[in-house]
């Protein structure tokens, strides 16, 4: 890779990153969707393999549960690259959730989600009845002006009574920004409370670039 399309990648992944309100955010992914694929691949970005690999431990192939009888809501589905993932291993009941047009129209060209949602989630009661999915995944939803902690809550309604809740996030994040300084607190309230209990969390190297470490979470809905 040249030293150009280098910078050219980490100018966008700032811009996506960086921005002080969600909606100079939305703008950002609108703006950018078109050349989003080719800067966030596996080798750079972790978040995506991460999360299809954890799911795809707890619902293996020839497990209990049928792959194609498994159904997932991708939460920040953007482009579609979790919901890619998880299609290319016989997944096939996925739907998906993510502000932007822009993204979900790459994302629709794939043909991997039976249903759409443009909608944010964390503020509100989301078009989706209680207790319908198996899992849901979240791969990168937690950033600077994203997702708000109380995602959480709306993720583990949705989800059915011992089923999974998945996030994979930049570990810095968790420090330095301060939605997600209360972060873990939020976890453990919900465990507090009974809605969920914690099956893994793990860091991991080499999450962005070279250099970043990426925060993984695996919850089960009680």
């Amino acid at each position: 890779m040249s030293s150009g399309e280098k910078k050219n990648r980490l100018s966008l992944i700032h811009r996506l990153t960086s921005q002080n309100s969600f909606e100079e955010v939305l703008d950002q992914y609108n703006r950018t969707a078109s050349e989003y694929d080719e800067h966030f691949v596996d080798d750079r970005y972790g978040a995506p393999k991460l999360a299809a690999d954890a799911l795809l431990r707890i619902f293996p192939e020839n497990g209990v549960t049928p792959r194609p009888q498994v159904k997932v809501m991708d939460i920040a589905s953007g482009t579609g690259l979790v919901g890619q993932k998880l299609y290319d291993e016989g997944l096939r009941q996925l739907d998906a959730l993510d502000p932007s047009s822009e993204m979900n129209e790459v994302a629709r060209k794939r043909g991997i989600y039976q249903r759409i949602l443009e909608d944010t989630i964390g503020d509100h009661r989301i078009d989706v009845e209680d207790s319908t999915y198996d899992a849901v995944t979240v791969a990168g939803g937690f950033a600077s002006s994203h997702c708000p902690v109380t995602a959480f809550d709306e993720m583990i309604r949705i989800c059915k009574p011992g089923g999974y809740i998945i996030n994979s996030m930049r570990l810095e994040y968790i420090v330095t920004v301060p939605e997600y300084q209360k972060m873990q607190a939020h976890m453990q309230k919900l465990e507090d409370a009974g809605l969920w209990r914690n099956i893994a969390r793990f860091v991991t190297d080499r999450f962005y670039e070279t250099y970043k470490q990426g925060f993984t979470t695996v919850f089960q809905k009680l």
